[in-house]
């Protein structure tokens, strides 16, 4: 009784732990570690944190959902939707440190190239217009493309483009936390 307990146990503790991701990009300026794990909302959705920082000390917290939806008509196409809330503590824009938020809406698009499935191309962008960002905040944006390969099936490496900017108000001088090429891997677990 015990051991069928324990297998049961082992196996449920490993079906869970399948589903989590752990990601981490750099680039030449930034840094960034982002956990997800699949939500059960609706259809492929996964919940999401993670955190940013860059070489002027500034800092960015991000929590959301995102919700993907396979295009049947077009093999390997996924579109998605989401939304995420936006904590930023900006270095050098002022005197003094700046902390803004918000809440984002977003977009994602990925595909899957039918031939090889291990390789993919995902854009994504994130905005946040003036009514819901909120301290010296005009709004935020966040963009990003990237080209993904499966090194297996836990393990993906990718490279892109990221710009993620929060414009601020009163003439201030935008807070830039990345804006350029990064490389980064997305483990399975």
């Amino acid at each position: 009784m015990l051991r069928r307990f324990i297998a049961v146990s082992l196996l449920a503790i490993s079906s869970v732990s399948l589903a989590d991701n752990l990601d981490i990009n750099l680039s030449n300026s930034a840094a960034q570690f982002k956990y997800s794990l699949p939500s059960g909302i609706a259809g492929k959705s996964e919940l999401f944190a993670s955190f940013m920082y860059n070489d002027v000390n500034s800092q960015l917290g991000e929590a959301g959902l995102m919700v993907l939806n396979e295009e049947g008509s077009v093999p390997g196409l996924s579109l998605g939707i989401g939304a995420k809330a936006v904590v930023a503590s900006l270095k050098r824009v002022a005197a003094s440190r700046k902390v803004t938020t918000g809440i984002a809406l977003g977009a994602q698009v990925r595909f899957e190239v039918p031939a090889d499935r291990r390789f993919a191309f995902v854009g994504e962008y994130h905005y946040a217009p003036k009514i819901i960002s909120f301290g010296d905040a005009d709004h935020y944006a966040q963009g990003a493309v990237r080209a993904e390969y499966a090194i297996s099936a836990l393990t993906q490496a990718y490279v892109g483009y990221r710009t993620t900017k929060v414009f601020l108000m009163n003439n201030q001088p935008d807070g830039v936390l990345d804006n350029g090429a990064h490389v980064g891997v997305r483990l399975s677990f």
